[in-house]
């Protein structure tokens, strides 16, 4: 290869790896600037008073700067208009300023307040508004590269990309789209969207609906009682006391739940912790362990790879199908089936409300019998032992490598338990008083 080539090859993989940095945020490029190393900082402001009557919302349109507008006890609107700009001296960078200035045009619908930016070929400057507003007033800002806060406002409508947001104490509902930057959401009176991308998302009390977009980042959910959807890829999930139902669907990162409503999960090599459910579960996952505690309706869990590990899960049903990995179970009622293979099966159930069914295959299963009582009994190993440790009579039948044993078979009216496997034994200990 010639040594021409050699530095097109070089120059090549270094602009692909610059543009994938810009692209992924951990280089932040404006196009139509350029980068004002060796200019100094002059910052100007400016105050107006926009008069009542006002139509019902605000829209702001800015870019290259920050945008906060609050809401507060008065009839008009009043913003500062803040001038940062580089250039070599004060002079040349007074020039700017006196050019650059707010545009306020007054509607019927709405005030739109934005900035004559697009009349300056060169754009070493940004541009930001603190703007107070009639409280409740409806806002709609548009901006980028910079923070947008917005506090004590009506119904609210965010798009910043590549810069944080902050809405708190809306009263009424949000819509906001941004990226790279983290969002705060708390206080809203009606529902909440949220779309972005590599950004850390907190929402907290919002009394309508909550839907939520998000990868490569963290959501954090807490406080509700409607209806949650959280579709959030290589995002790390942690949602708290919401009382509505919860949707999620997830990969790669570890789902947290406290004290939540009816939930449902779609995950891929996703951890579950879910302790307080309040409802139905329902998970269906993949290579990673799932930890219950105190699940108070019926458990669906599907899947493969997955451990599972529940204690205090009361419902009409639960369900478990999985497989190369350990179900252990205590404390738990209803109607129970166990579908595994390659794995450990430990349950240790509460007195039963409802059968225990669990077919399995190369898995040892180790049975804590609950409590005094007579269940009917049937329990079935291919090429391994049954082991029975309990008071009670049995019947044992061994044909070729089957081993079948059976108990209280004359007992009707309680609900039945069959364990059934294949190159594991199976074991019967006495379960702990309750």
């Amino acid at each position: 290869m010639k040594a021409k080539e050699i530095i097109l090859l070089i120059f090549i993989i270094a602009a692909g790896i610059f543009f994938y940095h810009v692209q992924a945020g951990k280089i932040d490029v404006v196009w139509d600037d350029f980068i004002a190393w060796d200019f100094n900082e002059y910052t100007y402001q400016e105050t107006q008073v926009i008069e009542p009557p006002l139509p019902a919302s605000l829209k702001v349109l800015n870019s290259h700067g920050q945008v906060e507008v609050l809401g507060a006890e008065t009839d008009r609107i009043t913003f500062t208009f803040e001038k940062r700009v580089w250039r070599r001296n004060e002079e040349k960078a007074r020039e700017v300023a006196d050019k650059l200035h707010p545009v306020v045009t007054k509607g019927d619908a709405a005030v739109t307040i934005t900035t004559n930016r697009s009349d300056f070929k060169r754009r070493n400057f940004d541009t930001s508004f603190r703007i107070t507003v009639p409280s409740g007033m409806s806002v709609e800002v548009t901006n980028s590269y910079g923070p947008v806060k917005a506090d004590q406002v009506g119904e609210t409508i965010i798009d910043n990309r590549h810069g944080e947001v902050s809405a708190t104490n809306i009263r009424g509902g949000a819509v906001i789209e941004n990226s790279y930057e983290d969002v705060e959401v708390s206080g809203l009176q009606s529902n909440c969207t949220i779309r972005s991308r590599h950004s850390d998302i907190s929402v907290k009390a919002v009394a309508g609906e909550v839907n939520i977009e998000n990868s490569y980042g963290l959501v954090d959910l807490r406080g509700g009682s409607q209806k949650a959807t959280i579709t959030a890829p290589h995002t790390e999930i942690w949602v708290e006391d919401l009382t509505g139902p919860l949707e999620v669907r997830n990969s790669y990162e570890k789902i947290t739940l406290r004290n939540v409503g009816p939930s449902r999960i779609d995950g891929s090599h996703s951890p579950v912790d879910a302790d307080g459910v309040a409802g139905n579960l329902e998970i269906n996952d993949t290579y990673e362990p799932i930890i219950l505690k105190s699940i108070q309706g019926n458990l669906e869990i599907t899947g493969g790879h997955l451990s599972v590990s529940g204690r205090g899960i009361v419902g009409e049903s639960i369900y478990v199908s999985s497989s190369y990995e350990d179900v252990d179970l205590a404390d738990f009622s209803g109607k129970t089936t166990i579908l595994l293979s390659h794995g450990n099966i430990t349950l240790a159930p509460l007195p039963l409300t409802g059968p225990i069914e669990v077919r399995a295959t190369y898995s040892p299963i180790i049975f804590f019998w609950p409590g005094e009582d007579r269940y009917p009994l049937e329990a079935q190993t291919k090429s391994s032992d049954i082991q029975w440790s309990l008071s009670g009579s049995i019947t044992t039948e061994e044909k070729d490598s089957l081993t079948l044993v059976r108990a209280f078979s004359e007992v009707l009216d309680k609900p039945r338990i069959l364990l059934s496997t294949t190159y594991g034994d199976i074991q019967f200990e006495k379960g702990p008083n309750r």
